[in-house]
């Protein structure tokens, strides 16, 4: 037996959904549940030429993180980004963030062919790492004209960086 589901009626998918997560569990906390379902599915409708398309597992990543209660739960609409503290003045929030994304490393790179270096003094090699330490500079320099809150570097980040 089928029948017609309104899905912009808010009654009627709430009725739909408590039967089909109607557990002890969820007894507790069936609004919440009911109500979160609805907005993931909301965020993550595509609609093209006339298609539906809900794609969760492309478009939707249940993320659980620890020390929070289950009243505390939201969908967010966007990216979110969790990072441990690592350095005491990185801010702990940060609501739209300017992001920089790179695919390479914020450090200093070797010439393709491994350049080989004949040093015969000390002064000599404390010049070569000031060379490495300038390099990075202007590195972070010609990311830091752009403003960002937020760096993601998918290889390695020299420690001067």
């Amino acid at each position: 037996m089928a029948t017609a589901i309104d899905v912009e009626d808010p009654e009627m998918m709430s009725k739909v959904l408590s039967t089909c997560i109607g557990t002890k569990f969820s007894s507790r906390w069936g609004d919440l549940i009911e109500r979160l379902a609805i907005q993931a599915v909301r965020t993550v409708k595509r609609e093209s030429r006339g298609i539906i398309d809900i794609d969760l597992k492309r478009y939707a990543k249940v993320e659980k993180i620890p020390g929070g209660d289950i009243s505390e739960c939201r969908v967010l609409n966007g990216t979110m980004l969790n990072k441990d503290v690592t350095h005491g003045q990185m801010r702990r929030r940060i609501e739209n963030p300017r992001v920089i994304l790179m695919d390479g490393s914020l450090e200093y790179k070797k010439g393709e062919s491994q350049t080989s270096m004949e040093l015969s003094k000390e002064e000599d090699w404390n010049t070569v790492l000031q060379m490495e330490e300038t390099e990075v500079r202007l590195q972070c320099e010609a990311l830091l004209k752009w403003n960002p809150d937020v760096v993601v570097v998918e290889k390695g980040v020299s420690d001067l960086a």
